[in-house]
């Protein structure tokens, strides 16, 4: 067993009505002894001395502790583990039940952890956690891991079991096929009948979305020449030294695994499972992009840099069934398999032009045949909207431009902070309801009400004036670490088109509150306001390919419940901020503010609960539920998991949150 833990103390801390800066450090000693080796520090102290210890906060009485509670929504916080891995760049939470549920046995451990107790002896620490085969896999987590590399030929894809702390990793030929994977999601299981009529017979599909496959979408590719040729991938048996098999969905593959027969140059960051033909079957909708930034920075008839397609890719369908058993059949009487050689690459169609890395899936009008896709065009700086007829051929039926003063946006996400899951509804309210959020960290459900758009612009402003790699940023004292450039205090206008630019400062988090009445969003103007602003670049020679501040926005509750319910505290969502290249990942808290300005939208005032630094690139997060490996890491059942991936430091930091009381007390709380 490769867990090595270290005799310090429980590195936990409370949030309050000020913001917290945590500074992520490396004990060299502690790393050539081979044990868990971040350290942090609290507005520059170390955290046996800051007043946000847990500890000292418990020299407290419970008075004191409980007024704390109802003031400020106090959570506590604790640096639970440390998962090494080469280069971690996206981390997301699927369901243990899909991808990876073919692994049956503990292949490696690679993590250290921190414990409040002594040393533990070695027979401890050969204790391997048991594997029930017949465990419900239904509601717990596998975490995944992708990285990549400029100077490497190939991806890094880990899985990390997060009740056992199993890690796995997919083979050889697959990580030389995926050379820079992007965000990975789940493939739901896909049922089909033939439903035989009197003068004709047809074939309809289902899915329920509770049964997955084995297997993972991932997507791939970027715009550094040799990550150019990206795609669309279905891992199948992921991390299964046995049985995995890859296939692309976008062209065919040689041995070596390069695309040969397929449009190529174009990279894929974004992917979900849609039924586009409204036959129920699960085809795929994607953004793709192309950009020759190192070929001669051309520029299309717009003065526009690259390019951006909204393209859906039909799932095929069974070539017949079998009379007696109802088996779907190909056409060489085989069972049919939709992934099979035989029937990729799928096909694919352009719905739309622009929209180029993220999206999220609305249905703005639930009265209407349509869904609304909200595009963030990075290439092209704006945020547009385009409108899908479903059908047997879907089409774009209605387009517009929200904001065309929002930077290079980013990241661009659902989200609920007028808190409309917790309340009462009128019937006779239409709200918008989600499809898909376009967050890898699940806060809102299919068909849940939503109020907001949050969106990151992804400026590239330095935090230094020259814009230079800065040699001696890592050797700047603790008092100097702890100060902050990031600005959250929320301003809103009423048109997003006539935004004051005075307010904002570098990379941005903006969020659009989605216009109220019949057909509105097609007409009115979606109210921006500025949650956050002043995110900067930090220099290093690793983030110089097209460098920038922030990256993914999540919304996330602290618990597993959430808000729903009259007795829960929390009815507007956290806001998670992965930092990429500011090299910090940022927890925002909702605040009540009685007086606001003329204009001014309440449900997006935040306040900064945290700044994680971690004097690395932070490209995305992951949160969970489930407790991470009980047997080495002491932590409050239900509460939030944030995992921070730290890529040049080949690391992803386990962050857990808390009530900020012991569970054994009783106090109410």
């Amino acid at each position: 067993m490769m867990t090595k833990t270290s005799n310090m103390r429980r590195q936990r801390f409370v949030t309050g009505k000020y913001p917290l800066y945590v500074t992520v450090k490396q004990n060299p000693t502690k790393k050539w002894l081979g044990l868990a080796e971040s350290q942090i520090c609290l507005n520059g102290t170390n955290i046996e001395k800051s007043l946000a210890s847990y500890d000292i906060f418990h020299w407290l009485d419970e008075n004191e502790r409980r007024e704390l509670h109802g003031d400020y929504e106090l959570l506590s916080m604790e640096l639970l583990a440390e998962i090494h891995v080469k280069k971690p760049g996206y981390v997301n939470i699927l369901p243990k039940r899909g991808a990876g549920s073919s692994l049956t046995s503990p292949p490696l451990f690679d993590w250290q952890s921190w414990k409040l107790r002594d040393s533990i002896n070695d027979d401890d620490q050969q204790t391997l956690p048991s594997f029930d085969e017949e465990d419900d896999l239904s509601e717990r987590d596998r975490l995944w891991i992708t990285g990549f590399s400029l100077t490497k030929n190939r991806g890094e894809l880990h899985t990390l079991d997060v009740e056992t702390g199993a890690m796995s990793y997919v083979n050889e030929m697959t990580a030389r096929a995926i050379k820079w994977p992007n965000e990975v999601a789940s493939i739901p299981q896909q049922q089909y009948v033939m439903n035989h009529q009197a003068n004709s017979s047809s074939t309809y599909a289902y899915s329920s979305g509770e049964q997955l496959e084995d297997a993972l979408l991932v997507t791939d590719g970027f715009l550094v020449p040799g990550k150019d040729k990206g795609g669309l991938y279905v891992v199948r048996n992921p991390t299964n030294s046995v049985t995995e098999r890859r296939v692309c969905l976008t062209g065919v593959m040689n041995l070596q695994g390069d695309i040969i027969n397929g449009e190529s140059d174009w990279f894929y960051h974004r992917a979900v499972w849609m039924d586009m033909t409204g036959d129920g079957r699960q085809s795929i909708l994607a953004a793709r992009a192309k950009l020759p930034l190192l070929k001669g920075n051309s520029q299309d008839d717009n003065g526009t840099s690259g390019k951006g397609q909204l393209v859906w890719l039909e799932r095929p369908m069974p070539h017949t069934f079998d009379e007696r058993t109802g088996t779907p059949l190909d056409v060489d009487g085989t069972v049919f398999d939709p992934f099979s050689p035989a029937n990729t690459p799928w096909k694919l169609r352009v719905l739309d032009e622009g929209p180029d890395v993220m999206f999220s899936v609305a249905d703005l009008d639930p009265q209407d045949d349509t869904i609304e896709v909200i595009a963030s065009q990075f290439f092209s700086k704006k945020l547009s909207l385009h409108s899908i007829k479903l059908g047997p051929e879907p089409e774009v039926t209605f387009r517009r431009v929200i904001d065309d003063r929002c930077g290079a946006a980013f990241s661009s996400v659902l989200a609920d902070l007028d808190g409309l899951t917790t309340m009462q509804h009128d019937d006779t309210v239409s709200y918008p309801m989600v499809v898909d959020s376009g967050s890898t960290v699940v806060s809102l459900n299919r068909n849940d009400p939503f109020s907001h758009l949050l969106v990151t612009s992804h400026e590239c402003s330095y935090a230094d004036s020259s814009g230079e790699p800065d040699e001696d940023r890592a050797s700047t004292t603790d008092t100097e670490d702890f100060e902050s450039e990031v600005t959250v205090s929320s301003t809103s206008s009423s048109s997003a088109s006539s935004t004051s630019q005075s307010k904002i400062d570098g990379g941005s988090l903006f969020a659009y509150r989605v216009p109220t009445g019949k057909d509105a969003w097609k007409s009115k103007q979606w109210t921006r306001s500025v949650i956050a602003t002043g995110f900067k670049v930090q220099s290093q020679l690793s983030n110089m390919i097209n460098p920038g501040a922030p990256g993914f926005v999540y919304s996330f509750f602290p618990t597993r419940e959430g808000g729903i319910g009259s007795d829960k505290k929390w009815h507007r969502p956290l806001i998670g901020l992965s930092g990429d290249c500011a090299e910090s990942a940022y927890i925002l808290r909702p605040i009540e503010e009685d007086a606001i300005e003329t204009g001014e939208d309440r449900s997006t005032k935040y306040a900064l609960m945290c700044e994680i630094k971690c004097s690395a690139t932070v490209g995305s997060l992951a949160v969970g539920y489930d407790d991470f490996y009980t047997t080495a890491a002491e932590q409050q059942s239900g509460y939030a998991k944030i995992y921070v991936p730290c890529y040049e430091q080949d690391k992803v930091l386990v962050f857990a949150l808390g009530s900020g009381e012991d569970e054994d007390l009783d106090d109410g709380w």
